[in-house]
């Protein structure tokens, strides 16, 4: 599938210029937010790209994103040979034990430090198992002031905003610089390859082969995954 660029209809820009510090321009057309990132913070450019991924339904992973994302659990049953869910609730009940339950991702929130200010950001979604959605970002600016934001877009759109600041700055700074530039904070190969298919349209990138060779496995097109992290958008 041939890779398109697209207007998403937000625009971000993301600046790692050393000493640990990482600015970041959104726009999500009304105006232009500025964040500023510092390395002391528990919390990088990399939490947001983390968030967007764990939201999607079908990578949810409790233990990888526990301290980040909020669960609800769909009760599956059954039809046709697969399991399907066919309700969601809080948490299960001993009425609805036994049976096989999937983790329904809802609710993203992390901070950025800036040392002394911050921003906060909630990104939630409907809890269900649909892959094509509508985000609602909270955002929290607390500096000598709070100023408040509040934007429902489309998942893929947010997505591609996020891909295209990260293609731009690893076209810039490439992975070993941003690290160093950022003191040791990273930028997930895995998170962003989802991100621009997402954006893309494109999953072929995504797309794995079983095999079964010393144990069992699969394997994807390393040559795709190079083609769609070097793509701009």
């Amino acid at each position: 599938m041939e890779l398109k660029k697209r207007d998403c209809g937000i625009k971000m820009r993301l600046v790692p210029y050393g000493g640990g510090w990482t600015d970041v321009y959104a726009d999500f057309g009304d105006e232009e937010l500025y964040f500023i990132i510092s390395y002391l913070g528990s919390n990088s450019f990399e939490t947001l790209m983390k968030a967007l991924y764990h939201l999607y339904p079908k990578n949810p992973d409790p233990e990888e994103a526990y301290d980040l994302v909020e669960f609800k659990e769909g009760i599956c049953q059954q039809i046709d040979g697969e399991y399907v869910v066919t309700k969601i609730v809080d948490r299960t009940s001993s009425e609805d034990l036994p049976c096989v339950v999937q983790d329904i991702p809802w609710k993203a929130s992390f901070d950025w430090y800036e040392e002394l200010d911050g921003s906060k950001w909630i990104i939630e979604r409907e809890p269900t198992t649909d892959t094509s959605f509508n985000v609602h970002i909270h955002i929290e600016i607390h500096r000598s002031e709070v100023k408040v934001y509040d934007y429902t877009v489309r998942y893929e759109d947010i997505c591609y905003a996020v891909a295209d600041a990260c293609t731009k700055a690893l076209k810039k700074h490439g992975f070993w610089g941003y690290h160093k530039a950022t003191y040791n904070q990273d930028m997930n190969a895995r998170y962003l390859l989802f991100l621009k298919s997402i954006a893309l349209g494109n999953t072929e990138a995504r797309e794995l082969i079983y095999y079964d060779e010393k144990g069992e496995g699969e394997t994807a097109d390393f040559n795709k995954e190079l083609e769609l992290l070097l793509f701009d958008m």
